[in-house]
């Protein structure tokens, strides 16, 4: 299964949820962001609080969401409504597969350590109930 996790620039939440994804359910899932500027390195305080998790996302760099991999893929996880609004209207056509992980995840960045680690563990709670 192909699954995709959209957030805004592609530097926080996103890549946690993907390396969130990959190590409980091997490859698969990949992450884009919506405003996303293309590689762009995620930021300090993420891959401090995936390592925490025993993930590496230091080698992660941004990427924007292009068309293909929307259509491409089989599920797509936005980290809020609003991501999810943006590209039903942008995609109509792939919509149903277009849906909010959890309740949504708040944006960490520029935020503290903590933040980031509870930021962390929410996402990998919503992933592994995925």
């Amino acid at each position: 299964m192909k699954v995709l996790f959209i957030c805004t620039g592609n530097t926080c939440r996103s890549p946690m949820a993907e390396g969130f994804y990959n190590k409980k359910y091997g490859e698969g899932a990949k992450s884009a962001g919506i405003y996303a500027e293309n590689g762009a390195l995620p930021t300090v305080n993420a891959v401090l609080a995936m390592k925490m998790h025993g993930i590496d996302i230091s080698g992660h760099r941004a990427a924007q969401v292009t068309p293909e991999e929307i259509k491409n893929a089989d599920r797509i996880y936005t980290m809020t409504e609003g991501h999810a609004v943006i590209l039903k209207e942008a995609f109509p056509e792939y919509k149903d597969k277009i849906n909010v992980l959890g309740k949504g995840i708040p944006d960490p960045f520029g935020s503290d350590e903590e933040t980031y680690f509870k930021c962390a563990d929410e996402i990998k709670k919503f992933v592994d109930e995925l």
